[in-house]
């Protein structure tokens, strides 16, 4: 075929590479080459028309469009590595057509250049040729990735019959004698042919491999049984310990069935006594007990049903006994249903037939599922009676879970009713696949936390290794604990989106672009405008914007109290990283819908007519808080003075700030206020305020005494700093008082009222006992002249 012989000779030809010469007169390249490179793009345009005729088709499978996915991937790789190839030569070509100049005239022709141009045409004319084709692979790429989503909806949506439909149970009751007739046909040609592959020694040898495998299976459960790392005497163990154990319990109870069932498997492979038509049930089989085994772990490890003390969900043990029930119970189902739809296709039943058996695994795991929620993830009762302080709890995940779990069951039972038995289907085994991931994605991220925690302890052997070896302290070596756990969070849970998503198509490019092409939408421009783009554009928008919340809690609570920051900085960081969260999962959701950066100036350029007129001023807020933010000059925590009000500034808003005044009540400020208007503020460098008390004594005072007292009272309080010491200013002497200024400094300035008010109590107590007077000097007595007092002494 070309396709086979198409790769090689690509592959080949491109380890020849081109031959040029490092002189800057020597480029010209050979004929043979030029002819090699033409071969190649020949080759490569060969196989890029035979995947496009094969898309032409009307009957392809989904192997076949992801097998020449692959091909046009390697295709894809190769063109660009030719293309890459050619690039800098052509550069050079056109450097040494730079340097000898602009072309002569037609009777003076230069034969150099008359040489570099035509090796230049021929290379630029291979590099377009190359870049076409490239253009025309990532088309016919796009035309997989459209076949592909349309095969995968057209199964996923088709309707069939409705699990109420009275000609469904008639056709299956007329097919039933057929289909058990082959089935038993098909299972005495097998025995028959096992027994003749199993005669003499075959048969004794193959008998004595099974019982090894028994012999085996038996072993190793009970030593799993042993070996189980949940010690009844530990009464109560850590979350760390818990975790372990789980993730070691679930390994262990996973394991010795898994192997059990690849080995069998393996031996009837080895005695041929599978053939190509038997080994989808095989496979089948050994999936279904590769899917009962792993759950049967996980309910061991993370539910720990006879184990109370080592559980680590917060279940009672009724609830817990229940819930492992149920997901053992929907796991059988399954895996069983599994089984059996591979032995439908085995034995060719008819479409009624095989519609029946998956509508009523579908319809057996909702029913299961509706029964056993009622009692499990309820929410805790709340004890009225409870002494002592109020134990806040955790975030309650039952809520959500069980709303998702009645979802799943109406969707199912449905689309059984209603006639999507795949689609119904295709449920049932999302629930356990989404199970599965999201259980084991619980217990690694718990794993990750506590690990990081417990090891990046001051006193853990790991700990002192790692500041003896990096030098780091105490608090760095907590700042990278709680860092690494949360990078290990981040990959766990994207690794998991990735997992849950993978069903819903099989390439990473269009995982999510398969259900979007189940609806129909319309066009505007070249915007098409859906149901299921806005859907996604919401989802991912909520995604983004929860991943950012996130972000910051985790910043808030874990990251940024173990660092030296101040409370206005840690505030900035988690303001910004809140923008900027919101302005990405806004360009995502645009994005989604289809709006490219060029139709985003053009809605920018119209909202800026908005702006200009109704929406300045909200503009100039927000710019204005984006500067108090990076700008810090006014910070959460603040003291400040605006005006005639003062107060803390406890929180720095999109369009404004939240000040707290002395009187508990919490002013709005626009930003733009604190930006352009005056704010004082008492701790912008440090906390350390002034205080100034003016004094008024007696004008017979004796001033250095009064100096000395001053400062003494000062120097004893012990809020008082020592340096800059108190000091005594003499501002004044009037005719009846001597000015003072007491001036001194406290290291926090939110308890300079305090220290004042203080300070008046103890000068006013000193003066009194030092007799020094704060009135003026008393006024002498009025001196009353009576005239004719001297004529009347006289006359006595």
């Amino acid at each position: 075929m070309i396709k086979r012989l198409a790769l090689p000779a690509l592959l080949g030809a491109l380890l020849l590479g081109f031959l040029f010469a490092a002189s800057p007169g020597a480029h010209a390249q050979s004929d043979p080459t030029r002819q090699s490179v033409q071969q190649r793009l020949d080759l490569a345009r060969a196989e890029l028309d035979q995947i496009a005729s094969i898309l032409r088709r009307e009957q392809v499978v989904d192997h076949d469009l992801a097998a020449r996915r692959g091909d046009l991937e390697q295709l894809d790789a190769s063109v660009d590595a030719l293309i890459e190839q050619i690039n800098p030569q052509l550069d050079a070509v056109k450097a040494r057509l730079d340097q000898l100049g602009p072309a002569p005239d037609k009777d003076n022709v230069d034969a150099d250049r008359a040489e570099q141009q035509k090796l230049f045409n021929d290379l630029d004319a291979q590099v377009k040729r190359a870049r076409v084709l490239a253009v025309e692979i990532d088309q016919v790429k796009a035309q997989i990735v459209a076949k592909r989503r349309a095969l995968f909806n057209h199964a996923l949506f088709q309707r069939s019959y409705s699990v109420l439909s009275p000609d469904l149970w008639m056709s299956v009751a007329s097919e039933i004698p057929r289909d058990m007739k082959a089935a038993a046909t098909i299972g005495q040609d097998w025995l028959s042919g096992a027994s003749a592959r199993l005669s003499n020694w075959r048969g004794i040898f193959f008998a004595g491999i099974l019982a090894l495998i028994a012999a085996f299976y038996i072993l190793a459960d009970r030593l799993a049984h042993r070996v189980l790392a949940r010690a009844p005497q530990v009464l109560e163990p850590t979350r760390l310990q818990k975790v372990v154990a789980a993730l070691w319990v679930g390994a262990v109870t996973a394991v010795v069935p898994i192997v059990a069932a690849l080995a069998l498997a393996q031996v009837l492979h080895a005695f041929d006594l599978v053939n190509a038509r038997l080994d989808p049930v095989l496979q089948a089989f050994v999936e279904s007990v590769r899917r009962v085994a792993l759950a049967a772990g996980i309910v061991r490890g993370l539910m720990a049903p006879l184990r109370p003390t080592w559980r680590l969900l917060d279940f009672t043990d009724s609830a817990a006994l229940r819930l492992a029930n149920l997901v053992m119970g929907v796991v059988i189902i399954v895996s069983a249903m599994k089984v059996i739809e591979a032995i439908n296709e085995l034995i060719a039943v008819s479409l009624p037939v095989a519609v029946a058996v998956r509508a009523m695994g579908a319809t057996a795991v909702a029913l299961l599922m509706a029964i056993s929620l009622k009692g499990i993830m309820a929410p805790p009762e709340v004890d009225d009676e409870c002494l002592g302080p109020v134990v806040e709890p955790g975030q309650d995940w039952s809520g959500p879970l069980r709303a998702l779990a009645w979802i799943a069951i109406i969707a199912v039972l449905g689309s059984v009713l209603v006639g999507y038995v795949a689609f119904g289907a295709f449920v049932t085994d999302q629930v356990v696949w989404v199970t599965f991931v999201g259980c084991v994605t619980y217990m690694l991220v718990l794993f990750a936390n506590e690990g990081f925690e417990h090891a990046l302890r001051p006193s853990a052997p790991v700990a002192r290794a790692v500041m003896s070896s990096l030098g780091l302290r105490r608090e760095s070596l907590e700042q990278l604990g709680v860092l690494l756990a949360g990078v290990a969070t981040v990959c766990l849970t994207a690794a998991a989106i990735l997992l849950v998503l993978a069903p819903w198509g099989i390439e990473s490019d269009d995982m999510l672009a398969n259900l979007r092409s189940a609806f129909f939408g319309f066009k505007i421009g070249d915007v098409t405008i859906s149901l299921s783009s806005i859907a996604l554009a919401l989802f991912f928008f909520g995604i983004v914007l929860f991943a950012t919340r996130t972000v910051q809690r985790w910043l808030e609570k874990k990251l940024l109290p173990h660092t030296q920051l101040d409370t206005g900085l840690r505030n900035s960081i988690r303001t910004s990283i809140g923008y900027v969260g919101f302005v990405v999962a806004v360009a995502i959701a645009l994005g989604t819908l289809g709006f490219s950066f060029e139709k985003l100036a053009i809605v920018a350029g119209a909202l800026s007519v908005g702006i200009g007129f109704g929406l300045q001023s909200i503009v100039n807020n927000f710019v204005s808080g984006l500067i108090l933010l990076w700008e810090r000059a006014v910070r959460v925590g603040d003291l400040v003075v605006l005006g005639e009000e003062q107060g803390y500034v406890r929180r720095i808003n999109v369009r404004s700030t939240e000040i707290e005044t002395f009187d508990r009540v919490t002013m709005i400020v626009p930003n733009s206020n604190l930006v352009t208007g005056v704010v004082k503020n008492w701790v912008r460098g440090d906390k350390i305020g002034r205080i100034k008390i003016p004094v008024a004594v007696n004008l017979e005072a004796d001033p250095e005494h009064v100096r000395t007292v001053l400062i003494d009272v000062a120097k004893h309080h012990e809020l008082v700093e020592k340096l800059p010491a108190p000091n005594v200013m003499f501002i004044a002497m009037t005719e009846s008082l001597l000015k003072f200024e007491l001036v001194c400094f406290v290291g926090d300035v939110e308890k300079a009222g305090r220290v004042k008010s203080d300070l008046h109590f103890a000068i006013h107590a000193r003066f009194k006992i030092e007799k020094i007077s704060l009135s003026p000097p008393a006024a002498p007595a009025p001196v009353i002249h009576i005239g004719g007092l001297d004529t009347l002494k006289k006359q006595d």
